[in-house]
């Protein structure tokens, strides 16, 4: 009977501590896996990604080339104000010495399709697509990222921010 009552025990606290640790590890899609994860980040005034800002830049310095890195998107938007469900980007990558690649990619808003969607504690959700899952850098230096919205030619409100998101693999 004491036997049977110790085995319980272990058992509920091996489940307990493999809780914590899937918990306190979070490995979403655009969070950061890594303390060393390079942010850049462009604020939306007004809350409006104007049909002006349509192309949105970032740059980022990389100096440790023996990894491969993993860009992300990541998008800031107020659920209540944004009506754009789906947006469709073209992701230019250009290393230090100016070789160029693109990717096409879309931000996916439905919080009923995509269940990467985070909400924050402001209020605001986050959407978050990886535009180039293993992309290796090899010259040290400075990187640009351009990001062209292709959706309406208009004003979209309900956007904050959006940001460039480089992690080491």
């Amino acid at each position: 009977m004491k036997k049977r009552f110790y085995q319980h025990i272990a058992f509920f606290l091996a489940l307990s501590i493999t809780t914590a640790l899937a918990v306190s590890c979070d490995n979403a899609p655009g969070r950061s896996k890594s303390k060393n994860a390079i942010e850049v980040a462009h604020q939306f005034p007004n809350g409006n990604w104007a049909f002006e800002e349509e192309v949105v830049a970032f740059d980022f310095t990389i100096s440790d080339t023996s990894r491969d890195y993993r860009v992300a998107l990541s998008l800031k938007y107020d659920t209540a104000v944004a009506v754009l469900r789906t947006i469709p980007l073209s992701v230019t990558f250009q290393t230090p010495d100016g070789m160029q690649s693109v990717a096409a990619s879309n931000f996916n808003l439905n919080r009923k399709e995509n269940k990467d969607i985070r909400i924050l504690d402001s209020g605001l959700a986050e959407a978050t697509v990886t535009v180039f899952p293993k992309r290796s850098m090899k010259t040290p230096g400075t990187y640009h990222l351009t990001v062209y919205r292709r959706a309406e030619k208009a004003d979209n409100y309900g956007f904050s921010e959006l940001s460039a998101i480089v992690t080491p693999e």
